[in-house]
């Protein structure tokens, strides 16, 4: 007979709490920097964790931007120093990335390497 657990519930929520990390306060350049992290991982390449293959989505990126650009907009005149000069910076950073990525021409498909020398079969 397999061996019940001696913790009740509230012990087992209670430990899974303490191993939990404990994350800063939210602010507006850490939520900047939450979607920009997440513009630049769609144009530098995510992996498929099951595949391994790299792809790049160029729309999901564009759709970051344009919602830090939008919060830009609406946050006119409350922001203070610092975040504008962070969000304007972060905005023409991932925006020239956003070109230079769109730009890229697709990458060229490996061709099969072969262990053999290139040989030229002789007509009979």
């Amino acid at each position: 007979m397999a061996e019940e657990s001696k913790e009740t519930p509230s012990e087992t929520t209670t430990s899974a709490q303490r191993e939990r990390v404990k994350l800063p306060p939210v602010d507006f350049t850490s939520f900047i920097s939450e979607l920009a992290t997440t513009a630049f991982a769609y144009l530098g390449g995510l992996q498929d964790p099951e595949t391994e293959e790299v792809w790049v989505d160029l729309e999901m990126a564009k759709r970051m931007i344009d919602t830090i650009d939008l919060l830009k907009a609406k946050t006119k005149g409350n922001l203070t120093a610092p975040e504008g000069n962070f969000l304007e910076n972060t905005l023409y950073n991932l925006k020239m990335s956003y070109v230079r990525m769109a730009n890229q021409p697709p990458p060229k498909p490996k061709a099969p390497e072969s262990t053999d020398e290139t040989s030229v079969e002789e007509p009979n």
